[in-house]
């Protein structure tokens, strides 16, 4: 397993990290440096977590507990991923259900722009909705 070792991190290259954010208004060099500065600091428990990560795999543990039954947090794993991939299959179920009903409904395109023509009659209207949805596709 390769490390990286963060107390080489020198003044010069956390400067130059720093330079290259200039152009976002938003990023703000202390907490950035804080950031670096924490991440050295725990640098041992980082480097002590990852090394547990090699000494098992979650499929070698058991999912139930041999005394009471229960399941454990190998046991979770999947019911977790059955569970979250379904909800967010709903959501998107119903967020395309109402944005379909919505559009139909209320004669509305899924992007307000301009067309130099009249979109709103019908070859149009479903022309320019087809075009929109290929769009946000690619």
């Amino acid at each position: 397993m390769r490390r990286i070792s963060l107390l080489i991190i020198s003044q010069q290259e956390i400067q130059r990290f720093l330079l290259s954010f200039d152009c976002f208004p938003t990023f703000n060099e202390p907490e950035i440096t804080i950031w670096f500065l924490c991440l050295r600091l725990r640098q041992l428990s980082i480097e002590r977590a990852m090394d547990l990560t090699d000494s098992f795999t979650w499929e070698d543990l058991s999912t139930r507990d041999s005394d009471t039954g229960h399941l454990t947090a190998a046991g979770w794993i999947p019911l977790t991923l059955k569970y979250s991939r379904s909800a967010a299959i709903a959501l998107l179920l119903f967020h395309i259900v109402q944005s379909t009903i919505r559009i139909v409904t209320n004669h509305e395109t899924m992007a307000v722009a301009w067309y130099p023509f009249d979109w709103t009659v019908s070859p149009f209207y479903e022309l320019v909705n087809i075009s929109q949805v290929t769009i946000y596709k690619t």
